[in-house]
């Protein structure tokens, strides 16, 4: 099958809002060539000796973010849509040098060159991310997952998703209910019932993403315990959680914040992700206004996660 390969040079800072951008215009999968985020897993995790750091170091400190669309598009026009949708962007985020490419590929191309860089690595200080085809023997305290991303985003290196982990390992009680709103390839979801919830609705508008979810929750043997949904919250019937992941970007956090009442209930913790520093305050004041109370943040690099309790 023929695509249309979209690349986008920018920094790491900006990748993650880059990817759902390329999403939103229609993406059936994405790619990302981030050496900084592979460099970092290589320094933060002891199983990750593999890489070629010759090769990463070649990319320098730019990221690719690729985006595969069908070939009945005009790649002209999409090109440059995307490129207006980037100068948007740069208004409030630093996506330098934004250079926006197209050509045209065959899925065989590409569609599975990304597997040898991704290896089994700590997510947590409880929690170990194997991919499904790598083998990998596990210390006794270790909370195994084990996750093909197949051509959704999220393997769990990004900051954003590190930190709702994190948050996750700390807040989420035996027997919570979980919602993962924009869940990716469930990792979220998965990371919440290891940990002791007693179910998780993972939720997702993109029909690659809950593919991958799926396959996800089957390889590991959970699918009486989370449920994966293809849809947006509003799809979603109001119910209690106890627990609520929006690991999205600001843009859709903001969005989401009047709805988000309608699935809580006193003491429900809503964990945000995915916050670029410069609209921090922008959405914190959403929240507050909202009548959120804020009970914790936590930074890495250029993101915010903040923890709300209804």
């Amino acid at each position: 099958m023929k695509w249309i390969e979209i690349i986008v040079t920018t920094n790491h800072q900006a990748s993650e809002a880059i990817h759902e951008l390329l999403m939103s215009k229609g993406a059936n999968g994405t790619e990302m060539v981030d050496s900084v985020a592979f460099q970092q897993v290589l320094e933060n995790n002891k199983y990750l000796d593999y890489a070629d750091e010759g090769l990463l170091e070649s990319y320098g400190t730019d990221v690719l973010v690729k985006a595969y669309y069908s070939d009945d598009r005009d790649p002209l026009s999409l090109t440059e849509e995307i490129r207006m949708a980037l100068s948007e962007m740069a208004e409030y985020m630093d996506v330098k040098p934004g250079i926006v490419q197209y050509a045209l590929r065959d899925d065989e191309e590409w569609k599975d060159t990304w597997k040898q860089y991704f290896k089994p690595f700590k997510f947590t200080d409880k929690i170990v991310i194997k991919p499904s085809w790598e083998s990998y023997t596990p210390a006794p305290e270790d909370i195994v997952i084990e996750l093909d991303p197949g051509m959704a985003f999220g393997t769990g290196t990004h900051e954003t998703t590190r930190m709702c982990a994190l948050l996750g390992e700390k807040h989420i009680k035996p027997g919570d209910e979980v919602l993962d709103l924009g869940c990716g390839t469930a990792i979220l979801a998965l990371s919440a019932v290891k940990l002791g919830a007693a179910s998780a609705l993972a939720v997702d508008i993109d029909d690659a993403a809950v593919k991958a979810a799926r396959q996800n929750v089957e390889n590991n043997g959970e699918t009486q315990r989370i449920e994966v949904r293809q849809g947006e919250l509003h799809h979603i019937s109001p119910k209690a959680f106890d627990v609520i992941f929006i690991n999205i970007i600001a843009d859709i956090i903001l969005a989401l914040c009047p709805e988000v009442k309608s699935y809580t209930k006193p003491g429900t913790k809503i964990l945000l992700s995915g916050i670029i520093k410069e609209r921090k305050d922008e959405v914190k004041k959403a929240y507050l206004d909202e009548g959120f109370t804020l009970a914790e943040e936590m930074s890495q690099g250029e993101w915010v996660a903040m923890v709300f309790h209804a």
